[in-house]
């Protein structure tokens, strides 16, 4: 056994008995478990913890974490420090909900599998033993092995597929060679004393098996269920052989019960004489239509109902001749339900069949993070400092830009999101750095004769007029969306006055320009075109629509009233603003940006690629087609639950990793 495990789950069904496991056992050094960011829900989880398990002996740490972020949410060094800080991690989180909802169970359930892949990239000595589910076999009838996966099923719920989808992402990893993965079948509480952390995993659909009258089901199916204690205990045990591949925790076809035998067993226990009647789903169909009771009153009938609809029928059989052939040696063998069902869910019926607490992994990561961002946007825009802006004339062009805090310089380009969308950044690494936020000529308050160069070359000189104006020789030069592509321009043409560079979602290499940019700029071609786009930005339907600022973030709700006519006023604001706009969009050459890519070829300044993951103008792979473009291009992350103004959506990931960046290449250049 490994002396220094990390834990993940350890709030969950499973994850509890696992923690017991681990601190019966003398030769283990430190245990760190991941839990929630935020303070309540980890204080929560640690008291329910305490109060199941008694107090947690010194060696148990926990670590602030978000599983579904990159890196779990840690800053670049901590992240290093936490890959050398143990040797083997236990994943058991997991969202269980037999749900539709594929978003949250992605998120919850195949992001973090990411991290894993990469903890086991950047250290070789660690192994990884991963809890999923025997139901990654989904509508699969017959004989399911321990060697199956992929085998043309489909599935009957977003978790299934979800568990599915994280088995197969670390069965193609590099990294497959030092994964183990167990897979129980439906779970329950201890089988020994009935006790159970919570009611989640398999309560609620044998909960509705104790309290319905009428079910649809097939009574020929059989129903494999497992106490927690097993599983915990045999995954505890498999860890300390140092066990490989793929195991079933089931209890197999010929232990398992009847599926009317466990509703009567199920029914004994809420005092109910009778066992719930199935029916064929053939001709169950109106049951749908009021749907089943839960045990405890709560929760949706439609979901119950469709639960038990789909796992009372014949399913998958699981094959347990692995972990059968493993564990018998180390005298582990999983009990009969006859010997310990009754004795689980009579301790269900008087919990109440509490269900467990929500968690963090109930709602979206950006949906967590939306009240934060909404307010803070809100509060730095009554900043004074925020709001002051400077102008500086460069040529025949009066350049507006606000200069913000003190030290290193960085230059903050922006695109249609207009300046104030670096605000949330800016604010995070002012207090050690100088930002400087110019603006785009045609996109804000940077103004220009009708003679003046709107082209995205002449952009870039223009910052490079502003910085030799205010005497900074070189500088840190970030970029998103349209600003992005200045920066470009600007590192290929002036490399010696780039410290670093970092692009945000930007196209440079597809179709220019951009179709979404092209047929906006046909439609101000049109004689008062681009009064008529201004002034259906101003109704907030439109605003909101795919047609106007809707594509620019994955969470609708960040388009508040405040934050749309901020966009309207940025690009269309006045006549003024909206003549200076038709001519930025009738700018671009593509001519031009041919030359560019082939100078990006050349680049070896440290380079920084960041991509809002759900950016629905230019998918990741044009990340990584930058990425690969620059000879100095050091990292690509993704910030997931972003679109294109993923910097405006997540400032907090944004700055966090700029952060990260900018520190490494000043260490560099400082050590050089």
């Amino acid at each position: 056994m490994s002396r220094r495990i990390v834990l993940t789950g350890a709030a969950t069904l499973v994850g509890a008995e696992v923690l017991r496991e681990l601190l019966l056992r003398s030769d283990v050094e430190a245990i760190q478990l991941l839990m929630p960011m935020d303070q309540a829900s980890r204080s929560r989880d640690l008291e329910r913890l305490g109060a199941y398990l008694g107090p947690m002996p010194g060696f148990v740490t926990t670590v602030a974490s978000d599983l579904r972020l990159p890196r779990f949410g840690m800053s670049l060094n901590a992240w290093k420090e936490f890959a050398t800080s143990f040797d083997l991690g236990i994943h058991c989180a997991q969202r269980d909900v037999k749900d539709q909802n594929l978003e949250l169970a992605r998120q919850a359930n195949r992001l973090p599998v990411e991290n894993w892949i990469d903890l086991l990239e950047s250290n070789p000595e660690l192994r990884l033993h991963h809890l999923s589910t025997a139901f990654v076999g989904g509508t699969r009838r017959g004989l399911f092995t321990e060697f199956d996966l992929e085998c043309g099923q489909g599935f009957h719920n977003a978790w299934e597929r979800s568990m599915f989808e994280a088995e197969a992402r670390l069965r193609d990893s590099r990294i497959s060679g030092r994964v183990t993965v167990y897979r129980p079948s439906h779970t329950l509480g201890r089988g020994a004393t009935g006790e159970a952390l919570h009611f989640g995993g398999a309560y609620p659909l044998l909960g509705t098996m104790a309290s319905a009258s009428v079910l649809p089901g097939d009574a020929r199916a059989r129903i494999d269920v497992v106490p927690a204690d097993y599983v915990a205990a045999a995954l505890v045990a498999l860890v300390d052989a140092a066990a490989t591949g793929t195991f079933h925790l089931a209890c197999g076809w010929n232990t398992s019960l009847p599926v009317p035998q466990a509703a009567a067993i199920a029914a004994k226990c809420k005092g109910r004489w009778r066992g719930a009647r199935l029916l064929p789903r053939a001709i169950a169909w109106p049951l749908g239509v009021a749907g089943a009771p839960s045990a405890n009153g709560g929760g949706s009938r439609r979901l119950a109902f469709t639960t038990a609809r789909d796992l009372l029928n014949q399913g998958p059989v699981f094959d347990t001749y692995l972990a059968d052939l493993a564990l018998e040696p180390l005298g582990i063998g999983c009990p009969a339900p006859e010997t310990w069902l009754e004795k689980t869910l009579r301790a269900a019926e008087a919990g109440a069949w509490t269900a467990p607490p929500k968690t963090d992994l109930e709602q979206p990561a950006a949906e967590a993070a939306l009240p934060s961002v909404v307010a803070e946007a809100a509060s730095i825009r009554s900043n004074p400092i925020f709001r002051e802006k400077h102008f500086h004339r460069v040529g025949d062009v009066n350049v507006a830009y606000r200069d913000i805090g003190k030290g290193e310089p960085i230059v903050f380009l922006h695109g249609f999101a207009g300046a104030h969308a670096w605000d949330g950044v800016v604010e995070r690494v002012a207090a050690r750095r100088r930002a400087l936020v110019v603006e785009t000529l045609g996109l804000g308050d940077t103004e220009g004769p009708s003679s003046a160069e709107f082209g995205l070359p002449a952009q870039a000189a223009m910052v490079r007029g502003l910085l030799s104006a205010l005497e900074i020789p070189a500088a840190h030069i970030v970029g998103n969306d349209t600003g992005g592509v200045i920066a470009q321009f600007f590192a290929v043409r002036w490399p010696h006055c780039v410290k670093s560079l970092v692009l945000s979602d930007c196209d440079a290499h597809g179709t220019w320009p951009p179709t979404h940019v092209a047929s906006a700029a046909a439609v101000m071609g049109i004689p008062g075109g681009t009064l008529a786009l201004a002034s259906l930005m101003k109704i907030r339907a439109v605003a909101r629509s795919r047609f106007g600022f809707g594509r620019m973030v994955h969470d609708k709700r960040l388009l508040t009233p405040d934050r749309l006519a901020r966009y309207s006023e940025t690009v269309a604001g006045n006549r003024e603003r909206r003549i200076r706009l038709k001519r930025f969009f009738r700018s671009f050459d593509r001519g031009e940006l041919a030359t560019m890519n082939q100078l990006l070829g050349q680049l070896r300044v440290p380079a920084l690629i960041i991509w809002g993951a759900e950016n629905a103008y230019w998918s990741t792979s044009w990340a990584r087609t930058l990425y690969d473009a620059i000879p100095g291009a050091r990292r690509l992350e993704l910030i997931p639950f972003a679109g294109i103004s993923c910097h405006e959506e997540r400032p907090d990931l944004f700055a966090q990793l700029l952060t990260d960046f900018l520190d490494q290449v000043e260490s560099e250049a400082n050590a050089g």
